[in-house]
């Protein structure tokens, strides 16, 4: 485990602690919106300041974690590193296209804070904190083992009597972005070896760790305000909702992702506010390539004869291409 500390060290002794452990699990391909979400966490909290933050991760460097952490704001946080390799217990289960197995770790999240710590906040890295978390952190979870926000799609599949991905059924399917957890009754009600028990026997279960997850805890999860996990679709601007809608956690659950280059999102200058106060802020080349690489994919989205065009031309390149390889080597080889 790697720590980096904060210049004034962890909170005062006797100090009531206000917020968290917070928890991340990410790899390498996720840097870029870890530190943008833990940005925005820390602007957002400051009055629990020393935040403490875990980050579950997979091949990270050093380096990479130095930038993370000097993206905060000083003495906002203490950063936990906990490495994990996923192949050693994920390497026979299945991910939906573009989701990366580090999304199993969320399974193993006790393993890695001490047993005396009794809750905890699971945040995943494609999130941006808008509010104050101390409300959600007090919400009393009664006798669930956590508390979740219906998914926005696949809870509506439930509840039109079908399972949610062909699987077992659950009586409601929580999105598994943001989870209260309460630690003592996680590890009593054994939800980590249930949904390991639930993936061995349904390895190409389709949202994975999500589903598993859902049946472990069917009839024992607390119902949330989608507010603290707002699911945003493709086209959906946060900038168009209303002041009493305003999501204190905003979840980009779809792969039209804001921070990836020319992205289609709505949200992309929203998102880049936090994005530019930390180390992995866009340069103005960066941000030249990514205006002109999102106007390109407009066009080819509006116009299905320009999407054609661009694909004959392709073709013509790579047929071009390859001819002048053969004529080369025809050339070497007399």
């Amino acid at each position: 485990m790697n720590v980096h500390s904060i210049p004034t060290g962890a909170a005062p002794v006797g100090a009531k602690q206000r917020l968290g452990p917070i928890v991340f699990a990410v790899d390498a391909a996720y840097a870029v919106p870890l530190a943008t979400a833990l940005r925005s966490v820390a602007e957002n909290n400051r009055s629990a300041w020393p935040l403490d933050i875990h980050v579950i991760h997979e091949g990270i460097s050093e380096e990479t974690k130095r930038r993370i952490f000097d993206s905060l704001p000083a003495n906002s946080a203490v950063i936990q590193w906990h490495p994990i390799g996923t192949l050693s217990f994920a390497s026979g289960f299945s991910t939906r296209p573009g989701v990366s197995k580090m999304t199993f770790a969320r399974i193993l999240l006790p393993q890695f804070l001490p047993e005396t710590c009794n809750r905890a906040l699971y945040l995943d890295g494609d999130i941006l904190v808008l509010t104050a978390l101390e409300q959600l952190w007090n919400i009393d979870l009664g006798e669930a083992v956590i508390g979740a926000v219906p998914d926005y799609w696949l809870d509506n599949v439930v509840s039109s009597g079908r399972g949610a991905t062909g699987g077992a059924r659950v009586e409601r399917y929580f999105n598994a972005g943001i989870l209260l957890i309460d630690l003592a009754r996680w590890r009593t009600e054994r939800i980590s070896e249930r949904s390991l028990d639930y993936l061995d026997r349904f390895p190409t279960t389709e949202y994975s760790d999500q589903d598993a997850l859902n049946v472990a805890c069917d009839g024992k999860w607390k119902v949330l305000d989608r507010a603290w996990n707002f699911q945003f679709e493709p086209t959906q601007a946060l900038a168009r909702i209303t002041l009493e809608h305003k999501p204190a956690i905003v979840h980009f659950v779809t792969n039209v992702k804001p921070w990836k280059s020319g992205s289609l999102s709505p949200n992309v200058a929203f998102y880049d506010t936090f994005r530019s106060r930390t180390r992995f802020a866009l340069t103005r080349r960066e941000r030249v390539q990514s205006g002109l690489k999102r106007a390109g994919s407009r066009l080819l989205a509006r116009s299905a004869f320009l999407r054609a065009a661009w694909s004959c031309t392709k073709s013509a390149i790579r047929a071009h291409a390859s001819t002048l390889a053969r004529v080369k080597r025809g050339v070497k080889n007399t």
